[in-house]
């Protein structure tokens, strides 16, 4: 699997928000920041792709399996599809700039 292809996006919500703050309030230099990856992605592959896109060093990875729900149209069944959350935290206090060139 490409590094490439392992970091869909960033997941930018309240609750990510949340996490980017929670080291200040505890009295620690961490920062977290959630990403949504590939299904086939481990902790180490994680931890590659954001060295290599960011040249940050990661000093740990959670990782979180989300189920698609079932969604039923007229008479057929669907299933969306399965996907992965990573939560990665940084030690140094790094700060990632997601909203540069929003208008």
């Amino acid at each position: 699997m490409n590094l490439e292809n392992v970091i869909i996006a960033p997941l930018v919500t309240e609750k990510s928000a949340g996490l980017e703050t929670i080291g200040e309030k505890i009295g620690k230099r961490t920062v977290k920041y959630a990403f949504k990856v590939s299904p086939r992605a481990n902790k180490t592959l994680i931890k590659a792709a954001i060295k290599k896109m960011y040249n940050l060093n990661a000093s740990s990875v959670n990782v979180m399996v989300f189920k698609g729900k079932d969604k039923k149209f007229r008479n057929s069944l669907s299933v969306r599809p399965h996907w992965k959350k990573a939560i990665v935290t940084f030690n140094d206090g790094a700060t990632l700039d997601f909203g540069k060139g929003v208008k």
